[in-house]
């Protein structure tokens, strides 16, 4: 009896150890590396925001077609499926209520990163880039109110385009630690841009009067720094906030140490 109790609890040792084994496994294979094509950096190299910023460039072509082992879908087009502005007329030039819909923006892959600063162990980053191609936002749109003095309605088609884009991002982050491993949760991410120049195309206007249409789409083109001064903190929000989908879903995905080692 006393050779069969020891017998058996031989037996369910084993099975512990296995499962103990199998655990240990499974959670190590959970962690996920920096996919092929990426650049891990030395985070205490003189060189890192140069490692970093090549690193980044590295990724573009990736992150535009989409890394479905991190949850990334493709970017390029980016698709915003909402995006309303309402802007009153108290210290500037429009009073409108205006929405977008289905908005594809365009050529976020021409992107381009021409200084990186960064601080590692504070996990917070700045990075500055221009696009080498105009970004075009395509969708569908409704708007009413006044441009400058102008009453506008309409809905139909648009068409935007800044050309010469320059960004400026902020990204600032916290450490987590999950099974064992240190991640960086994204806590803000701010973007600024600029343009040289903002086309405007609202097709349907008033009713699809192509007269009154055409001349407000001129005054809108001549007067483009204007209405931009009051659609830029729209724009910068939108495109903020899907730069920071892309970037929490991969420090979420990918330990801090795998890409700063």
């Amino acid at each position: 009896m006393a050779m069969m109790r020891r017998d058996a609890a031989l037996v369910a040792l084993c099975c512990l150890v296995c499962v103990i084994s199998k655990t240990t496994r499974t959670a190590a294979a959970s962690v996920v590396k920096l996919p092929k094509g990426f650049i891990a950096c030395k985070k205490d190299d003189p060189g890192v925001n140069s490692c970093i910023q090549q690193a980044l460039q590295t990724a573009v072509p990736h992150l535009v077609k989409g890394i479905p082992s991190l949850g990334l879908i493709p970017i390029d087009p980016l698709i915003i499926s909402q995006m309303d502005i309402i802007q009153g007329a108290s210290n500037g030039p429009l009073d409108i209520k205006l929405s977008f819909k289905d908005l594809y923006i365009h050529n976020i892959g021409s992107i381009k990163i021409t200084s990186m600063k960064s601080n590692i162990n504070n996990y917070t980053f700045n990075l500055k880039a221009d696009f080498d191609e105009p970004l075009v936002l395509e969708g569908m749109y409704n708007i009413q109110g006044k441009v400058i003095i102008l009453p506008i309605i309409g809905e139909g088609k648009s068409n935007l385009t800044l050309a010469a884009l320059k960004v400026s991002i902020d990204i600032n982050g916290e450490p987590v630690t999950r099974k064992g491993e240190e991640y960086m949760e994204l806590e803000s991410l701010e973007l600024k841009f600029s343009t040289s120049r903002l086309y405007i195309q609202l097709d349907n206007l008033f009713n699809g009067d192509q007269l009154l249409g055409n001349n407000m789409n001129m005054f809108m083109n001549q007067n483009w720094r204007d209405i931009l001064k009051d659609l830029q903190p729209a724009f910068e929000s939108a495109l903020g906030m899907a730069f920071q989908s892309v970037t929490r879903q991969f420090f979420h995905k990918v330990p801090y140490g795998k890409i700063f080692n």
